[in-house]
């Protein structure tokens, strides 16, 4: 049984104040962003649900330094102490809503991927900010962590503008090799395709950005960097990782492509949608479940200054 002690509570604590900021002063920036994610989602996978795993693996990578974390949150002083860095925390919470206010304030039409990058930016800097605020001695080791959210929620709609359409256009290319190589004759007009099914049925669709692998990219090296603070591999061998993991993702995201058509081919229109809403999530998810199992048996750790010390006379600190 697991013994509530003061490093649980302020935890806790934490978590509560970042909800309540959040639900009160920010509630539009969250369901600006996660609307917006959703669509990304079921555009780009079919489903919901790769993020909800996701979530749970980046969670889980994260409370593997647990320990280090409770180290710390022991060593968290009273409300007085470390007055800058709070006072920087309440700061980091405000700065947000200040921002919005300022600068759509007069209610005028915003770019819904502007608005997204926006709110994801907001809610990182309000956690942030609300652990700097409850348990200040915090900031070093979460910093990293922090920084490494925002890059991954913000990663995919940068992914989208940039790289979104030659990605599109690649995988479209491949994939039309791949069906052509399996016999199925596809006739495609860009990143726009159409066949006919066994069964006489017509079936067309587009490879749109959203349907690249942009976004697995994006998630690949979020995790891949989460990862790296984590079990604290060479650099070498994470960019080795990282490189691989970019080019097979546009390659495996090319066979996904090929074996909806194939299906839809073997089995008809109804076939190929119901494939689309799952095959992606399970597609990558096993990617991203092998990267992680590989990554951990690879390569040695990386001989650095471990990224959350905190110097001996603060461990030294009684508490209160």
């Amino acid at each position: 049984m697991i013994e509530v002690d003061r490093g649980h509570l302020r935890l806790i604590a934490w978590v509560a104040t970042t909800f309540l900021v959040i639900s009160v002063v920010y509630g539009s920036q969250l369901t600006t962003l996660t609307s917006g994610l959703g669509d990304l989602l079921t555009s780009t996978l079919g489903t919901l649900l790769p993020a909800y795993p996701f979530l749970a693996l980046l969670v889980a990578l994260t409370m593997f330094r647990w320990k280090d974390f409770h180290e710390i949150l022991l060593t968290e002083r009273g409300l007085t102490s470390e007055p800058t860095i709070r006072l920087t925390g309440v700061l980091l919470i405000a700065l947000p809503a200040a921002l919005w206010a300022l600068f759509f304030g007069s209610g005028g039409t915003v770019d819904i991927y502007l608005a997204m990058e926006l709110s994801a930016s907001s809610l990182v800097l309000v956690a942030y900010g609300s652990l700097l605020a409850i348990n200040p001695r915090m900031w070093r080791i979460m910093l990293p962590y922090a920084s490494l959210y925002a890059v991954g929620l913000l990663a995919p709609l940068f992914m989208l503008d940039w790289l979104g359409t030659p990605l599109a256009e690649f995988c479209s290319h491949l994939a039309a090799l791949f069906a052509s190589t399996l016999g199925i004759h596809v006739a495609w007009q860009g990143v726009a395709f159409e066949f006919v099914s066994s069964t006489g049925e017509s079936i067309g669709t587009a490879v749109t950005p959203a349907c690249s692998a942009a976004y697995s990219i994006s998630i690949f090296v979020a995790l891949l960097g989460l990862m790296y603070l984590d079990m604290r591999k060479s650099l070498t061998t994470t960019v080795k990782f990282a490189i691989a993991g970019v080019i097979v993702l546009p390659i495996l995201n090319s066979a996904r492509i090929t074996m909806m058509i194939l299906v839809g081919y073997l089995y008809g229109s109804t076939a190929f949608w119901e494939i689309h809403d799952w095959l992606g999530y399970a597609m990558f998810l096993v990617f991203y479940l092998v990267v992680l199992v590989t990554y951990s048996r690879a390569g040695n750790p990386r001989n650095a200054r471990n990224l959350d010390s905190i110097s001996a006379e603060d461990s030294q600190h009684s508490l209160d």
